[in-house]
């Protein structure tokens, strides 16, 4: 069985990424393994606990763990204290995911990846990172068919005449908090996005995956590299 292991900052893109990964895989010959860490500090221990399995099995080819560090900060130091656990246990790829905003700016791109890689290990496997730039809401805002999804009326051509940019043209990458923008175009029909579970499900739900798969790589460089790994992973 090929084994990954996914660090993620948060809930956002743990539902994000369990849901893409589903959309890709044959879900029948997939374990896939969602587990929330908690604590850690000079007094708490910090603990892994497992929240989904979706089942193990003799057919099974592919496991995959996502694991919710539960915050930005904690994705690189989670990879590094369990790098050696994972290479002992047959993982053979591992991603880190997080976004960029609010602790850094486009100018400390350098400086941010520089830093996840800071006393890591690079044998036996070489650990791949993704940033959202600013955020991985701005994946979602480029994916903007889905907003007639949320609402029948709203389009890109509305948020684009209200707020002054157009997620179906313009750079998102370029907009400094993205989570922000989408709630403010789904406020246009008085809904709300606040990184709460049932407004990110939502979110995850009404997204085209197929548009994603083939349009994302070209416009996010990072999604590039999630998807090559992705790839890799189930070729």
């Amino acid at each position: 069985m090929k084994k990954m292991a996914i660090f993620v900052e948060g809930e956002t893109e743990l539902r994000f990424i369990d849901r893409l990964i589903r959309e890709i895989a044959n879900e029948k010959s997939l374990q896939i393994v969602l587990v929330k860490a908690s604590g850690g500090g000079t007094r708490i221990t910090r603990t892994y606990n497992v929240v989904y399995d979706s089942g193990g099995g003799s057919d099974k080819e592919f496991y995959i763990r996502i694991v919710n560090s539960g915050t930005d900060n904690r994705v690189g130091s989670d990879i590094r204290d369990n790098y050696a656990a994972l290479m002992n246990s047959g993982f053979e790829m591992v991603i880190g995911v997080r976004d960029v905003y609010p602790d850094f700016s486009l100018s400390d791109l350098p400086k941010l990846r520089n830093g996840l890689r800071y006393r890591l290990r690079t044998k036996p496997v070489s650990v791949d990172f993704v940033l959202g730039v600013m955020e991985i809401e701005a994946w979602f805002l480029a994916e903007h068919t889905h907003f007639s999804r949320i609402h029948p009326r709203l389009s890109a051509s509305r948020i684009a005449a209200l707020y002054g940019f157009d997620p179906s043209i313009d750079d998102m990458q370029l907009r400094a908090n993205p989570a922000f923008d989408l709630h403010n175009a789904y406020s246009l029909e008085g809904l709300a996005y606040k990184k709460t579970g049932s407004q990110i499900q939502r979110t995850v739900e009404a997204l085209d995956y197929a548009e994603m798969y083939l349009e994302h790589k070209a416009k996010f460089p990072d999604f590039a590299v999630f998807m090559r790994v992705i790839d890799q992973f189930f070729s």
